[in-house]
């Protein structure tokens, strides 16, 4: 009986060693699932996340508690110093192309990008868009024959709310911090500053703080769903993100060569789509008698190749553009996805020069005024001491636009859009980026003389561009 026993007891010692052996074996196996989804898109995406620092001059009051008006900024006791300002920033290209918000940069003299891997290189604006709050750097001292690793991009108009969505940035300077949380709404409106606002934004439970602004919001495979850009100081877990639907749309327009130079091609392009057995990027529109119109590209096509080369995005084609010489032959192969039989076509363009825009002309159309540079003799007319550099109103037509807003001849314009013009060439170029119904904002200065002295008036006033033709057939 005792020698049963004894065997019941040592039986009973094995089972419960095999089974705490068993149950360790267990728990060894469950450690290799800590690989999360998010685990996972860090791993895939932290790499072409980077630490953007921009420097600029601020000045400030040498007081304590007292900052003095910005009209005393030449004679005050005021002291100026070197400024940092840390944001994030997403490799969209291979080439060093960098996107950022546009007020991470805003103002800075140098700027300074940081990979994970501690590696830093100097970088320079490419392109802005402060209404969007979007930027693009480039890296003049990028690593010879290195391609530097990219985040693929996702979309944006299939988000889901509760949806799991990954924040990598730099929040206050600590380098590739990883936050994640789920959307909370999409197609938010936020005031950032005031009067400029965010439209369509994504709302995200996603910690993200000062220093966030101009990284990635991924989703759960790692493509960038989002461009971080504010928070609200007054709440807590609610961070804004421009959608990426956005950025490719304004991608293709600050990065096209029409915009970076005075060349014309007539191409904007959209996303990649594949259609049977092509893929490649669709034309979204042709530029009327533009040299891609001319060669017969249309809206809907799908181009192929560059000069023997894949595309792997818009971005992608527009880099291929940007060193592209006036006259320059560049080999398109592409297909019309609506032919019956489509079928690979061949075409040759060539950037052409795009001559300077007449400003004059311009303001006539849309806002009823003549404009002059301010020579001696047209100071002479209207009783200014001589010539100096900027604009000024010579007449205005009764009834038009700028009649309606008040305008004087002798109004004298110093920017346009927050853009400074002092000669007919300067104010040229933002006539240029001006279409019908835009609202434009001048900055006038009107010089009048009184009883007691010369009496200057500075003010922003904000015509809506209109044709004549426009507004006949509105009253029609």
């Amino acid at each position: 009986m005792r020698i049963v026993n004894s065997l019941l007891t040592i039986t009973t010692v094995q089972a419960l060693l095999l089974g705490l052996i068993g149950l360790a074996q267990a728990q060894d196996k469950a450690a290799f699932d800590r690989e999360t989804p998010v685990v996972r898109v860090y791993q895939k995406a932290h790499k072409a996340v980077v630490n953007v620092a921009g420097e600029r001059l601020a000045s400030t009051s040498i007081w304590q508690g007292f900052d003095w008006p910005d009209m005393f900024d030449r004679w005050g006791p005021r002291v100026r110093t070197q400024v940092t300002v840390l944001g994030s920033g997403v490799v969209v290209h291979e080439d060093g192309y960098i996107v950022t918000n546009a007020h991470v940069i805003r103002g800075a003299e140098k700027i300074k990008i940081t990979f994970s891997d501690g590696r830093e290189f100097p970088a320079e604006k490419f392109s802005t868009d402060e209404n969007r709050d979007l930027a693009v750097l480039t890296m003049p001292e990028k690593p010879a024959n290195e391609k530097l690793p990219v985040i693929d991009l996702g979309r944006s108009n299939d988000l889901m709310i509760g949806e799991t969505v990954i924040a990598i940035g730099n929040p206050y300077g600590y380098s590739n911090t990883v936050t994640s949380g789920v959307i909370s709404a999409v197609g938010r409106d936020i005031q950032v500053e005031e009067g400029f606002w965010l439209r369509g934004v994504i709302q995200t439970d996603a910690p993200i703080n000062p220093g966030n602004s101009g990284g990635p919001l991924l989703n759960i495979n790692g493509e960038l769903i989002g461009i971080n850009t504010a928070i609200r100081g007054e709440a807590q877990n609610i961070g804004f993100a421009i959608p990426v639907d956005t950025l490719v749309d304004n991608l293709s327009h600050m990065l096209m060569p029409e915009r970076l130079r005075r060349v014309r091609l007539g191409l904007v392009m959209g996303r990649m789509k594949t259609v049977g057995e092509f893929s490649g990027l669709e034309v979204d529109s042709v530029s009327k008698d533009s040299p891609a119109d001319q060669q017969g590209i249309a809206a809907g096509d799908i181009v192929l190749q560059i000069d023997g080369q894949k595309l792997s995005g818009v971005i992608d084609f527009y880099v291929k553009m940007i060193n592209k010489e006036t006259g320059e032959p560049i080999a398109i192969k592409y297909v019309r996805p609506k032919d019956p039989q489509p079928q690979i076509r061949s075409a040759e363009l060539k950037m052409v020069p795009r001559p300077l825009p007449d400003g004059q002309k311009l303001a006539r159309e849309f806002f009823q005024m003549e404009v002059s540079e301010l020579t001696a003799r047209v100071a002479q007319r209207f009783g200014f001491e001589g010539a100096y550099p900027i604009l000024v109103i010579t007449d205005i037509e009764p009834g038009g636009v700028a009649d309606q807003a008040h305008l004087q001849p002798g109004d004298l314009i110093s920017q346009v859009n927050n853009a400074t013009v002092r000669n007919l060439r300067e104010f040229s170029l933002e006539m240029e980026k001006i279409s019908e119904a835009d609202a434009v904002n001048f900055k006038i200065r009107r010089i009048t003389l009184r009883a007691f002295g010369q009496v200057e008036r500075q003010y922003i006033v904000t015509l809506q561009a209109q044709s004549k033709k426009s507004a006949s057939r509105r009253i029609l």
